[in-house]
């Protein structure tokens, strides 16, 4: 198992799955960068002092690798999908974009909400698949890498084009 180290914390770890997950994304970032595509930002935080995704909470802050460069636009969301709190969706329809590539945090959470929400709203969704990350819910007992294959089988079955970091095309 690997296990994400969470800057800011008292030496917090957590198990996540896949294990290339980050470098991945890492990867993705680059190639859209080097490309010139537009590269749209998303973080939870939440007004509640004692949640982890309050702002001032250091699980809310994202990893130094993926800080939004200048002009890469970030909209912060209090909901589970990026569409329902936020004006994303306006933002996209500005600037014509119909066609979104996810990648991030969590698979089964997040991801999950925004990748329906976006093919509801008629988007063009594609998620990567080992570019998504999920963590085990020890309430249930299920281990990350079930959480992730179920996740990813439901959204390909009607929301989204599940590829592999390998497999993405990024023009």
């Amino acid at each position: 198992m690997t296990y994400l180290n969470c800057p800011n914390t008292k030496n917090l770890t957590l198990p996540y799955y896949p294990q290339n997950c980050i470098q991945n994304m890492q990867y993705i970032l680059d190639q859209f960068r080097q490309a010139g595509n537009p590269i749209l930002h998303v973080r939870h935080q939440s007004a509640e002092p004692e949640s982890i995704f309050h702002k001032q909470s250091p699980l809310s802050l994202p990893l130094p690798a993926f800080e939004a460069v200048t002009g890469e636009p970030v909209f912060i969301k209090s909901t589970s999908s990026a569409f329902s709190s936020t004006d994303l969706f306006s933002y996209l329809q500005i600037a014509g974009i119909s066609a979104l590539v996810v990648i991030g945090a969590v698979a089964g959470f997040c991801v999950n909400s925004t990748v329906r929400s976006g093919s509801d709203l008629g988007l063009t969704m594609t998620v990567v698949e080992d570019a998504v990350i999920s963590f085990e819910l020890d309430q249930c007992e299920l281990e990350a890498a079930q959480l992730h294959r179920a996740t990813l089988a439901l959204l390909a079955a009607d929301f989204a084009t599940v590829t592999a970091c390998s497999q993405l095309q990024v023009y």
